[in-house]
């Protein structure tokens, strides 16, 4: 009886010292699990009994390092990594290929013009309030779709379908990106767009081939629309130019034909009024009063000399003038005993 009781004896006091050991070790798991390594690129929060431990920003967020905290049953270390850029596509209002855009067999876009387009994106965003992201919200992803898919619709109804599908894609992903951000500040979601990119801007399968024929009329009407003003552009300022220069040209030859004419007129008085006063001077001569300068047969058969003689030096002065241009002479004879003079 006594063996029995020592080998009892012996049992129980192993399991106690096994179970001393295993307690021991389960206290010091609690005692080091408030332990924790928040990792760079990340922040930690610490709710104790449910409430974020900090009376501000600074001492709610903790930055990547060791963080201290009590064991896991008092308090809860919540990590967020604000260092991530995180990219999610949405599809919301995008159908694949081969499949029907009626019903609720896939998502479309209604434009503002009363047409339909598919349209997917790809959204890059950042967490940027920690506190806000770890205690508002629940699905992240679901947020940012409804936030995105939400200004998707409201935007286009403001576009028309040429426009979304053409040149009006990238103030269309603006548009969305900002009406996306103010809606995720409004539901304090912590977290901020960077970037909005469309990846499929297209018509519905079923009506691709006459979208793609109008625009592709679209497209050759304002290639023809270009050129003409292209040669608009090059054709109107030659003619300004050409016209001018026309001007420009009459004026001068107007310029000279006006002083040429002035000479000669000038020239004409002059002569004429020569003229005029040795037909005074030979009536003076003869007898008769300064204002009778007719009627007389000998004073005007000696006018008539004396108008022959000026003639004869006026033409002698244009010959010798004409002469005086001409460098080399060549004296020919045409047969008839004439001479040709050919500078």
């Amino acid at each position: 009886m006594k063996k029995k009781q020592t080998v009892l004896g012996d049992v129980l006091e192993t399991v106690t010292k096994y179970f001393l050991i295993v307690v021991a070790v389960v206290v010091l798991f609690i005692l080091f699990s408030g332990i924790r390594v928040v990792k760079s690129g990340n922040v930690a929060l610490v709710l104790r009994f449910g409430k974020l431990v900090g009376d501000n920003y600074e001492e709610q967020v903790h930055e990547p390092g060791l963080l201290f905290a009590f064991p896991y049953f008092i308090d809860e270390v919540i990590t967020v990594p604000t260092g991530n850029v995180v990219e999610q596509s949405v599809t919301t209002h995008y159908t694949p290929d081969g499949q029907s855009v009626q019903g609720l067999q896939g998502g479309y876009l209604i434009t503002g013009d009363q047409n339909i387009a598919v349209v997917s994106a790809s959204v890059k965003y950042t967490i940027t309030d920690p506190v806000a992201y770890a205690l508002h919200v629940k699905d992240i992803s679901l947020l940012v779709d409804t936030a995105v898919s939400n200004a998707m619709v409201c935007e286009s109804a403001n576009m028309e379908v040429d426009s979304l599908l053409t040149d009006g894609k990238d103030d269309f992903a603006s548009a969305i990106l900002k009406r996306a951000t103010e809606k995720l500040e409004l539901m304090q979601a912590g977290v901020t767009i960077a970037s909005v990119e469309l990846t499929q801007v297209a018509a519905p399968e079923e009506v691709r081939d006459s979208f793609q024929a109008v625009n592709a009329a679209s497209v050759q009407a304002e290639t023809v629309v270009q050129r003409a003003k292209t040669y608009e552009s090059t054709l109107i300022p030659e003619a300004h130019a050409k016209a001018n220069a026309t001007v420009a040209k009459a004026t001068s030859a107007k310029a000279a034909a006006i002083s040429a004419a002035n000479v000669e007129l000038a020239e004409f008085m002059g002569i004429a009024e020569e003229l005029s006063s040795r037909r005074a001077a030979i009536y003076a001569a003869h007898g008769h009063d300064a204002e009778v300068t007719s009627g007389c047969a000998e004073c005007d058969e000696t006018y008539a000399t004396v108008q022959k003689a000026v003639e004869t030096r006026l033409y002698t002065d244009r010959f010798a003038a004409a002469i005086a241009k001409i460098k080399k002479v060549y004296l020919v004879s045409d047969g008839d005993n004439k001479i040709i003079i050919d500078p």
